[in-house]
């Protein structure tokens, strides 16, 4: 009998009746081009549910099993002609650090569907991290600062992708035109848009933005607490002048603002962190005890 090829095998995943398991997509791992445009020509018969259900596999895959490539798959369906799986794909290619992944997230703002754009921007902010720590050529990080200026200042977006722009343009620091973009988004009325500002404002670290970071860590909104928590954490240990009004917030009674408030203490460091932390750690709340645990951790491996 002979060997079925590749394109007999990848057709055979939409073949059968029963979905295939994660041991069947072992196939699609680690595949050089050829075999990619093989996958491609393949992937465009099969079935919308057949080729949802095989990319969310496949991000599952992607997380707990590093050794197996599967981005290649995830670029080719960039192009797929459904929102939900060009979504998948861009979250399948969250370790691509390359530029050419870079300007095909800034072509993707332009997307059809506005939930691939806001996608594309959340993945674009890892660009603005490595454009701030100095890892992104100079051409790469104009590029990225334009396009996200753009995408925020853009009325014809949806909220959702101006907010994700915003959120990236937090990380560019030294810009007046960001940190400008930011300021506008926080004198909006939305309350979305102005979670997004406090974000971006924990992650420029800038100082002038400290009293409004704090203003907020005593909000009555539950999701402006959360985001000026996450805010200080994101400072890290510049950000200690706020620790007296974070300190409430571990006992918030919203746990998701709680672990929020732990997590920053274990950025925030300091003799007073580690105070509360040690004191969390022994709650019999499971929730606040293990989250306060991991920050002590945190603590200790920055100390070593």
């Amino acid at each position: 009998m002979m060997t079925p090829s590749f394109a007999e095998r990848v057709a055979q995943l939409d073949a059968t009746e029963t979905a295939p398991t994660r041991l069947d997509l072992k196939l699609l791992a680690n595949l050089g081009p050829e075999s990619v445009y093989i996958f491609w020509e393949q992937w465009q018969r099969f079935g919308l549910d057949r080729r949802r259900h095989i990319m969310r596999l496949l991000a599952e895959l992607a997380e707990e099993q590093i050794q197996l490539d599967y981005r290649p798959v995830f670029r080719a369906c960039l192009a797929d002609q459904d929102p939900e799986i060009r979504v998948l794909a861009i979250e399948g290619l969250w370790e691509d650090d390359r530029e050419q992944m870079m300007d095909r997230l800034i072509q993707m703002i332009h997307d059809p569907a506005g939930e691939v754009r806001a996608a594309a921007l959340l993945s674009l902010a890892r660009f603005a991290y490595r454009a701030e720590i100095g890892e992104l050529a100079l051409d790469a990080c104009q590029r990225l600062h334009t396009a996200l200026l753009d995408a925020a200042d853009d009325p014809e977006q949806p909220l959702e992708v101006r907010r994700r722009a915003i959120e990236a343009l937090g990380y560019f620091a030294g810009s007046r035109e960001a940190q400008a973009a930011i300021g506008r988004a926080y004198s909006m009325d939305d309350i979305l848009m102005r979670e997004s500002a406090v974000l971006a404002m924990g992650r420029s670290m800038r100082p002038s933005w400290f009293p409004y970071i704090e203003r907020e860590l005593k909000s009555p909104s539950p999701a402006l607490r959360y985001e000026a928590a996450r805010a200080v954490g994101e400072i890290g240990e510049d950000g200690r002048e706020l620790l007296p009004s974070l300190l409430p917030l571990v006992d918030d009674d919203d746990t998701e603002i709680a672990l929020a408030a732990i997590w920053a203490l274990g950025q925030v460091g300091g003799p007073d962190a580690r105070r509360i932390l040690e004191r969390l750690a022994r709650s019999r709340d499971e929730a606040r005890a293990q989250a306060a645990q991991d920050a002590l951790a945190e603590l200790d491996l920055d100390t070593l």
